[in-house]
């Protein structure tokens, strides 16, 4: 007679936060080791946010949600201009980056790293519906001897919010390996606010 295996809920809910630790704990190790070989970068800054995301994840489970778009016709209707932007994991923020939004779309990011480590991202936009835009970065990854690691894309979708003096929304940083297979994400929400000409 075969014996049937059933689970309760309270197991399934150990066994999923067992399987979220060790995803975590893999990604971990993988962005540590990452991070240990590579040289100066744009990568490197994005290999820090993957870092202190999983960080964040290992010190809390909840997520801040992101800032609700106002209602109205925003003053500022365009993401066109220079925003303070805080890249958040868990509640936690894990990176802030000044990002010029140009009219051409294009978008340049300047995270707050070390620039010896390479502290400019170049990327490139779009709006996809009224008050949201998508954002693209692809940057390459090297080790510290110059050999190609990889790629890392940045994505971010964003909606214009307080009058379009704010944006929010959420972004992923995806890794692939030199020949362009995925091999993880880090996912979390962007909130920013307009810097203006006093």
């Amino acid at each position: 007679m075969k014996r049937k295996f059933t689970m309760t809920n309270r197991s399934v809910k150990q066994s999923t936060r067992t399987l979220n630790f060790f995803k975590l704990a893999a990604c971990t190790v993988v962005v540590v080791a990452l991070g240990a070989s590579a040289s100066a970068s744009c990568g490197d800054s994005l290999i820090g946010m993957a870092a202190a995301a999983a960080s964040a994840h290992s010190q809390s489970s909840s997520m801040q949600p992101a800032l609700a778009p106002s209602s109205g016709s925003p003053v500022n209707p365009s993401i066109v201009g220079l925003w303070h932007t805080r890249f958040i994991v868990g509640g936690q923020t894990i990176q802030e980056a000044f990002q010029a939004w140009n009219a051409g779309g294009t978008e340049i990011h300047n995270p707050n790293v070390d620039p010896r480590t390479g502290n400019v991202c170049l990327g490139t936009w779009k709006k996809v519906a009224p008050l949201t835009y998508k954002l693209a970065h692809h940057v390459w990854m090297y080790d510290a001897n110059g050999n190609f690691q990889g790629t890392i894309h940045l994505s971010e979708v964003l909606v214009l919010g307080d009058n379009g003096n704010t944006h929010s929304g959420s972004f992923t940083l995806d890794f692939y390996d030199p020949s362009g297979n995925f091999q993880f994400e880090v996912a979390g929400d962007v909130a920013a606010e307009r810097i203006s000409v006093e």
